[in-house]
């Protein structure tokens, strides 16, 4: 892969001050299709440039982890923050990582739709679809993620009110926005996608560049939130037409009995985007494998025949044989990939299918994830009420996607429903914390440091 360092520097998005300074000596300018492409191949998350940025703090927000206090002590203040959802998770003058990250990505993206059109060919390394396609991909998903952690879950009654996030469509940086509503956001989201599918080939060289499963399996994500369910299960069933049938966990085991961290069988060993079933690769360093499962989720596990609590779940301390008095994490060999990956794909199929009415086929698709995350020969599940099978769905959704940036969005949508609300306590430090289905702390504040620099972004109520 071939890098290219860019003059994208700057993270203090709509501010007055310069984002683009004087190219450094020995930098390039993109220019040609290739100059662009190269962009996207910045897939390192700790490159000033990487396009594969996902977000970190909504992990300790969710009810999946369990911060016990001498592992708090070792986690920065936002962390803690999070973890308690305390009204701002950063100092007034602090940066906020998420906004920074996914406005950068968007600031790239921007920048290659701008001048794809228009630029010569290069050395053909790069088709001119593909590079289009990636960016459209890349600041959809960047959006979609942006929304859902600032603004409000997507409601039909209130989502051309409901304030989003700014929109820039453009990487003139001198230009100031006001936040875009939901609607507003997840409109350019489907276009973006939609735009997308049409442009990228079914496959790529590699998992963190775009594909048309890619922006198919985020337009199911998408549909799913929104409530249009019979969309999300026809993008689901598009997706599994174009993929690999699911890796059978049966297939791998631990090559050191008990510590994962040392290595799987029949499992690639390195980066998370050569690991299976990864669809669109995403990742973020915020140590989310030493970050222990919360006793709720353990206790949703059938630890004899899940085979993700077996083959990944240690209670041994990070990389070492000493036990760990604090409980149960789950390895980072796992993955834990902030993007598309095709088990959540199946698990959205069965979900919509059932919110569709369609009982037979949302038991299908259920059956399809276990069938390859169990023991062999364990039973089918029969569930015909729906309201019964819609939380089985919604438990092995949890346990699919643990640490992988959704529990927190899906909280939040399933708050909407009383059947599935729910209030979250937790302590840290000696203190109690209490989080009420539909609370402010459910929508992140905007950055105040944002905020001081741009009057027009209003803050979201605490």
């Amino acid at each position: 892969m071939r890098n290219i360092y860019l003059v994208f520097i700057s993270l203090l998005l709509f501010s007055c001050e310069s984002f683009v300074e004087e190219t450094p000596k020995g930098n390039l300018i993109p220019e040609t299709v290739d100059d662009l492409g190269m962009i996207l191949d910045a897939f390192d998350p700790y490159d000033d440039n990487a396009i594969t940025y996902s977000h970190a703090n909504s992990i300790l927000m969710s009810d999946d982890s369990r911060l016990p206090d001498i592992v708090a002590s070792g986690v920065s203040s936002a962390g803690q923050n999070a973890y308690v959802w305390a009204d701002h998770l950063y100092e007034p003058t602090s940066d906020d990582r998420d906004w920074n990250g996914f406005y950068h990505v968007i600031y790239l993206c921007n920048y290659i739709l701008e001048n794809i059109d228009n630029a010569p060919e290069g050395d053909g390394v790069y088709g001119r679809n593909f590079v289009k396609g990636n960016a459209l991909v890349n600041r959809a998903n960047s959006y979609f993620v942006l929304v859902n952690l600032y603004g409000k879950h997507y409601d039909s009654n209130t989502s051309s009110t409901d304030l989003g996030v700014p929109m820039p469509l453009e990487s003139d940086i001198n230009l100031t926005y006001a936040r875009s509503t939901v609607k507003e956001v997840y409109d350019q989201v489907r276009q973006d996608l939609e735009e997308a599918a049409e442009l990228l080939s079914n496959t790529a060289d590699y998992t963190f560049q775009g594909t048309k499963p890619a922006a198919l399996g985020l337009l199911a994500r998408l549909h799913l939130y929104q409530g249009n369910y019979k969309k999300a299960w026809e993008y689901a069933e598009q997706v599994r037409t174009l993929m690999p049938e699911l890796m059978d966990y049966n297939t791998i085991g631990q090559e050191t009995p008990g510590q994962p961290d040392f290595g799987i069988t029949n499992w690639p060993p390195f980066s998370g985007w050569e690991k299976p079933d990864v669809i669109f690769y995403k990742w973020e360093s915020d140590f989310s494998s030493q970050y222990y499962v919360s006793d709720e989720l353990l206790a949703l596990m059938d630890q004899t025949v899940d085979l993700r609590f077996i083959n990944f779940f240690t209670d041994y301390k990070y990389n070492s044989f000493d036990q760990d008095p604090n409980g149960y994490r789950c390895s980072d060999i796992a993955d834990f990939n902030r993007g598309i990956s095709l088990g959540e794909v199946v698990l959205t199929e069965a979900e919509a299918k059932l919110r569709d009415n369609d009982v037979n086929g949302a038991l299908l698709a259920l059956n399809a994830v276990r069938e390859k995350r169990y023991v062999a020969g364990t039973p089918e599940l029969t569930e015909t009420n729906p309201d019964a099978l819609l939380q089985l769905i919604l438990d092995e959704r949890r346990r699919e996607t643990l640490f992988k940036g959704l529990r927190w969005f899906d909280l939040k949508r399933l708050n909407k429903d009383p059947k599935t609300a729910k209030t979250i306590t937790r302590t840290l430090f000696g203190e109690s914390y209490t989080l009420e289905p539909g609370s402010n702390r459910y929508v992140l504040p905007i950055p105040r440091k944002v905020i001081e620099l741009n009057s027009l972004i209003e803050q979201n109520p605490r």
